[in-house]
């Protein structure tokens, strides 16, 4: 997004909410930008909210843009409502126009060289308001973010400050669910906001909206508001789902139309199915939360970017997604090397050796717990992880290993890693990396779902399975896919691994 400067002194804004002859105002469609923020185009339902006194259009889609007027003499389009003085376009206002589209001129934007030039290729023109449920669902973002306090300039910087407590610019996930937690539990915030499959899609998604590319995986100060959106957002979309799909985590066809006929989306079994369809791309009958995410998205916003569905890929892939959507320089210094099973088991043996040293497990605790308060958070866990295992970053497996560790039989209960559990969360994390890199590894079709085939494949790497027959795995498939719906999902594989491949030679040296 680009500075232009103070606009110049011009009328003041004294404009109603209504356009011309009273009536809510219209939607608006902007298109026909191509390249550098070509993410303006889209359609921009009325928010209900004013600015400067004069009406506001929020896009369908979450990441957050806006159109409204400066109070002086532009329409803007920004990723946040303020004074203008940072946007994505503008268009010059002489006349006190109602609303963009009926304002004569040009819009200007910002070129790949940083110069701001007219673009004789964008529109902007009313448009039809969106009459989806989950169209409007978006529409309520901006209000619940302002019921809370925390969606004008001075209430997001006070909350910034408390989450970037080291004044780096740069907050990781584990500190972004850490904030989280303390404001659910301390009752600021609802408790509906704390839903960890529904932060990590925020945070994703987040990162792909980010100007910086986001593949360094730090959310920014710039896109704090865009986060808080997010947050929201999949948040409702979890509530939705986890009231549709039962407990599994997995919703049918069955599921799908009960919960659109309590939505008040009544459909007929042949609509039901064909809408199904498109959300449960591999035909196995069941989709999971990403989808149906996906699927909204494509409902309130069908013409943006495809590539905002895409997960964040770990391991040998991130590169190869990066520098598609950023071009080579974006990863010249990044290098991400292939990862394989030797590089595990060499991990094995130093975490081992680690485990073994009194004085290396101290000198590594004291780093973690740097302000010498006998415990450890999960963001500082985080942040030891990518200064000093890269190799055990993957951010479903730390928050699996966290998860086991404070939730032992003899852990305390509480949200913090004592110094007594430290080797148990070390044996953790190794192992359920590996599992997390094992299963990313079979997962073929890499959709976040396991068969049978790929979890036979998975054995051949797991130690204490050599000389299993396919009686043998089908049978401990079965135990792990305990609904018999033919997939497993990651969180039931690390049970099965951990049962299953954790040496007892590291369980003693844990205990």
């Amino acid at each position: 997004m680009q500075s232009y400067g103070a606009p110049p002194a011009g009328p003041p804004g004294g404009y109603g909410a209504a356009p011309a002859g009273g009536g809510t105002p219209s939607a608006l469609k902007v298109q026909g930008r191509a390249g550098r923020h070509w993410q303006i185009n889209g359609d921009y339902e009325p928010l209900g909210q004013m600015h400067n006194d004069r009406p506001v259009w929020v896009s369908r889609a979450v990441q957050p843009m806006y159109i409204f007027h400066t109070g002086k003499t532009r329409w803007v389009i920004s990723k946040r409502m303020d004074d203008g003085s940072k946007c994505y376009g503008f268009k010059q206002d002489t006349g006190n126009t109602p609303d963009p589209a009926t304002c004569k001129g040009p819009w200007v934007c910002c070129d790949e060289h940083g110069e701001w030039a007219a673009d004789a290729n964008v529109s902007c023109v009313t448009a039809v308001a969106a009459n989806d449920m989950f169209s409007k669902l978006r529409l309520t973002l901006d209000g619940e973010l302002q019921k809370l306090g925390i969606n004008d300039n001075t209430s997001l910087k006070t909350l910034w400050k408390r989450l970037d407590y080291n004044g780096n610019n740069i907050v990781s996930l584990a500190e972004i669910d850490k904030l989280v937690v303390e404001k659910t539990d301390g009752g600021s915030w609802p408790a509906w906001l704390n839903n960890k499959p529904a932060l990590m899609r925020a945070y994703k998604k987040t990162l792909a909206q980010s100007d910086k590319g986001g593949q360094d995986g730090w959310i920014r100060k710039g896109d704090f508001h865009a986060l808080m959106l997010n947050i929201f957002w999949f948040n409702r979309l979890y509530q939705i789902f986890d009231n549709m799909d039962g407990d599994d985590r997995r919703m049918d066809v069955n599921e799908f139309v009960r919960g659109m006929v309590q939505l008040g989306l009544n459909m007929s079994p042949q609509d039901a199915n064909a809408e199904f369809g498109k959300i449960d791309s591999n035909h196995g009958g069941q989709v999971l939360f990403v989808e149906f995410c996906a699927y909204v998205r494509k409902r309130v916003n069908p013409d943006a970017n495809p590539n905002f569905d895409a997960d964040i890929v770990s391991g040998e892939k991130c590169g190869q997604v990066v520098r598609k959507g950023h071009g080579h320089k974006a990863t010249h210094t990044h290098y991400v090397s292939k990862k394989c099973l030797r590089d595990f088991d060499a991990a094995e043996g130093k975490i081992k050796a680690l485990m073994q040293d009194r004085q290396q497990l101290k000198d590594l605790w004291s780093h973690m717990d740097f302000n010498g308060n006998g415990i450890i958070s999960l963001a500082e866990i985080d942040k030891c992880v990518v200064e000093k295992f890269p190799l055990l970053n993957h951010k479903p497996a730390l928050m699996r290993a966290y998860k086991a560790t404070i939730n032992a039989s003899d852990s305390n209960g509480d949200d913090w890693v004592q110094r007594k559990e430290f080797k148990r969360l070390l044996g953790n994390l190794f192992y359920f990396n590996k599992a997390y890199w094992i299963f990313e590894n079979q997962d073929g079709d890499k959709d976040r779902r396991m068969d049978f085939p790929e979890f036979k494949n998975c054995l051949t790497l797991v130690a204490g399975s050599a000389g299993m027959k396919d009686a043998e795995m089908k049978a401990d498939f079965d135990k792990v896919d305990r609904n018999g719906g033919g997939i497993i999902l990651f969180d039931e594989f690390c049970r099965y691994f951990t049962q299953k491949a954790c040496p007892q030679c590291l369980q003693d040296l844990v205990d």
